[in-house]
C-alpha cells in the first residue's frame, strides 16, 4: 500500500511541474511573442480609433494591459486562473466563463456524442478484425479504416454540408437550432438533434477508422505473446483468451487515449464547429483567434491543459491500482 501511494505523491509532483510549465509557454506564446517579439500590442485589435488618449488609457487599465507583461501580467494571470477568474473578452467585455458556459452545453453534447459513438464502434470494430485475423473482414476493416483517416475533417464537412445540406436540403447547412426556435421544448430538442446531424457524422466517420486501427494493432501486437499461446494451449474459446486476457493487457494503452480525447469534449471541434457555424466552444475558440482575443484562448486552453492532467492522473492511479507492475516504472 506504501508503494501506491509512493507512486501517486510521485504522480501528482509531475503533473504540476507540467501545468506549470504549460502555464509558462501558453502566456510567452500569447502574451509574450506577439508583444515584445512581434510589435503586436493587443489593444490595436479592439480600441476605438475615434477614442481620446484618456479613453484609451482607461481601457488599457482595465483590461491590465498598462503594465508590464512580465512579471506583472503574468504574476496576476497564474493568480486570476486559479481563483477561476478567466479575465474578460476584449471585444464584448463579458466575463470569459460566461461566455464558456453558454457555448459549453452545445460542445458537450457534440463531442460528448461524438467520443462515445467512436470509442463503440471502434472498439467493436477492432475486436472483431482481430478475432478474424487474415481474413475478409480484416482486410476490409484495414482497408476501410486507412481510406476514412486519411480525410480530413475539415473536407467531409464541407462534403455532407454541399451534398446533403444543399443540394439535397436534406438537413439544415448552419446553425445550432432554427430562428426563431421552437417554443415547445420537446420540438427544441427534436430541432437540435436535427441540426446535430452532418457535423456528429462528420466527426464519428473521420475518427472511428483511426480509433479501430489502433484498437486492432494493439491487440494483434499481444497474440503471439507467452500467456496468449498458453491460454490457448489449455483449450479457452477464443472470445475468453480475447476479452479476459488480451484486452486486460492493453488496458493501459487504450485508458491513455481515452483519457487525452476526454479533454477535447470541453474544448470543441475548433474546424467541424467552424464550418457548420454550431454555437460552441471550437467555434468561439476560432473566432478569438481570428480576432487576437487572448484572454478566450488563454481561458480554454488552461481548462483543456487542467483537464488533460487530471484525465493522465486519474488513468496513472487506475493502472497503478489494477497493475502492480506500474508503480516500479
Amino acid at each position: 500500500m506504501a508503494s501506491l501511494w509512493r507512486y501517486i505523491a510521485k504522480r501528482c509532483v509531475d503533473r504540476l511541474l507540467v501545468l506549470l510549465m504549460a502555464l509558462i509557454l501558453s502566456f510567452i506564446l500569447l502574451r509574450v511573442i506577439p508583444y515584445y517579439v512581434l510589435g503586436i500590442d493587443p489593444s490595436f485589435f479592439f480600441l476605438n480609433p475615434h477614442m481620446t488618449e484618456e479613453q484609451q488609457k482607461l481601457i488599457r487599465k482595465r483590461f491590465g494591459l498598462d503594465e508590464p507583461v512580465f512579471p506583472n501580467q503574468f504574476v496576476r494571470y497564474v493568480f486570476n486562473l486559479f481563483k477561476g477568474d478567466l479575465g474578460y473578452s476584449l471585444y464584448t467585455g463579458r466575463p470569459v466563463i460566461s461566455e464558456l458556459l453558454e457555448r459549453l452545453p452545445n460542445t458537450v453534447l457534440l463531442l460528448g456524442t461524438a467520443t462515445v459513438l467512436q470509442i463503440i464502434v471502434g472498439l467493436t470494430i477492432g475486436i472483431v478484425a482481430t478475432m478474424k485475423r487474415g481474413s475478409k473482414v480484416d482486410a476490409t476493416v484495414v482497408s476501410l479504416g486507412l481510406f476514412l483517416n486519411a480525410f480530413p475533417a475539415f473536407f467531409v464537412g464541407l462534403l455532407f454540408l454541399l451534398l446533403f445540406g444543399y443540394y439535397l436540403g436534406w438537413f439544415p447547412i448552419a446553425g445550432t437550432v432554427s430562428r426563431p426556435p421552437p417554443k415547445d421544448p420537446l420540438a427544441y430538442i427534436l430541432d437540435l438533434l436535427y441540426h446535430l446531424v452532418l457535423p456528429l457524422s462528420t466527426l464519428i466517420i473521420v475518427g472511428f477508422g483511426g480509433f479501430a486501427l489502433l484498437i486492432r494493432s494493439l491487440l494483434v501486437s499481444q497474440l503471439g505473446q507467452d500467456y496468449i499461446i498458453t491460454a490457448r494451449a489449455k483449450g479457452l474459446p477464443e472470445r475468453v483468451v480475447m476479452f479476459k486476457h488480451v484486452l486486460k493487457n492493453v488496458l493501459g494503452p487504450i485508458l491513455t487515449i481515452l483519457a487525452l480525447t476526454f479533454p477535447g469534449i470541453v474544448s470543441g471541434a475548433v474546424i467541424t464547429e467552424t464550418i457548420f457555424s454550431w454555437y460552441g466552444v471550437g467555434r468561439w475558440l476560432f473566432d478569438a483567434s481570428m480576432q487576437f482575443d487572448f484572454p478566450i484562448v488563454q481561458g480554454v486552453l488552461f481548462i483543456y491543459i487542467i483537464l488533460t492532467l487530471i484525465s493522465l492522473l486519474i488513468v496513472d492511479i487506475i493502472l497503478g491500482v489494477v497493475d502492480p507492475r506500474v508503480r516500479l516504472e
